[in-house]
């Protein structure tokens, strides 16, 4: 177990560093911090380090465990959803909110008959990837989202006091993904920490937030396990294979039976 992790791990961070795309999203993150401080170019090369360790180390783990999510095509529209909701307010982004959107609005389509494909996802697999995020994202917070602060004026409801500024950006791989071969498609993401500390010490409140935010993702990953979760799922399994079998003739039995096809000709 433990050799097939390490080579695991080794295999995942050999496809991650060269791949082009990783390349050029650490040099953004890189050149993000260019504003932010005068030692930008270490601290944004550290925190794509960190990023780049943490989300390949738990991704190893992950797939070492047999937990992986199916690529499709469909989920492409997930990106211009988050361009959407991310616009309409920042923190919406964020998949946690994002996925639950895309659900509702699809119980929402059958509730009234429609089968849109467009928001078929294979939601309980989503659910392993927001716990995931969350999971890598409290851990950074916890243990470098303090760093590189910046006293900013702040008004706390009665008055101006001095806080101090925290944001941090990491890129983060998700080895999890696997294409329609079986082959893993490395995809990424890239997870940012912005607060600010009033009461606490940065340091101390980078803990707390990265705390709650860390608990989250284990709480999510806990539901994987749970009842309710395998209800969902076999639910979109269902669903799924209903819409298969009326598209391909095929019985609950498994039987083929021929398709019924009414041609109207209007004259």
């Amino acid at each position: 177990m433990l050799y097939e992790l390490a080579m695991s791990i080794v295999t995942n961070l050999y496809y991650v560093v060269f791949d082009v795309v990783f390349l050029v999203i650490a040099i953004l993150v890189v050149f993000i911090y260019k504003r932010e401080n005068d030692k930008w170019e270490m601290t944004g090369i550290k925190d794509v380090v960190r990023g780049t360790l943490l989300g390949v180390v738990l991704s190893s783990i992950m797939s070492v465990s047999g937990i992986t999510i199916p690529l499709t095509v469909g989920m492409m529209f997930l990106i211009p959803l988050t361009v959407l909701l991310t616009s309409v307010n920042p923190k919406w982004g964020c998949f946690a909110y994002v996925i639950p959107f895309a659900y509702i609005i699809n119980q929402v389509f059958e509730v009234f008959g429609y089968n849109v494909e467009m928001f078929k996802f294979p939601y309980p697999h989503f659910i392993t990837l927001i716990g995931f995020l969350h999971l890598v994202e409290g851990i950074l917070v916890m243990l470098w989202g303090h760093e590189n602060t910046v006293e900013v004026p702040i008004y706390d409801g009665r008055g101006i006091i001095k806080g101090q500024l925290m944001k941090k950006f990491w890129p983060v791989p998700l080895v999890i993904f696997t294409g329609a071969t079986g082959a893993v498609v490395p995809l990424y993401a890239v997870l940012g920490y912005i607060d600010v500390a009033k009461h606490f010490a940065p340091k101390e409140k980078a803990q707390r937030m990265g705390s709650i935010i860390f608990v989250y993702g284990l709480a999510l990953s806990w539901t994987l396990q749970h009842p309710m979760t395998q209800i969902l799922h076999n639910t979109e399994a269902q669903k799924s294979a209903r819409n298969s079998n009326s598209a391909t003739g095929i019985d609950g039995c498994g039987c083929v039976r021929p398709l019924c096809a009414v041609l109207r000709i209007s004259y």
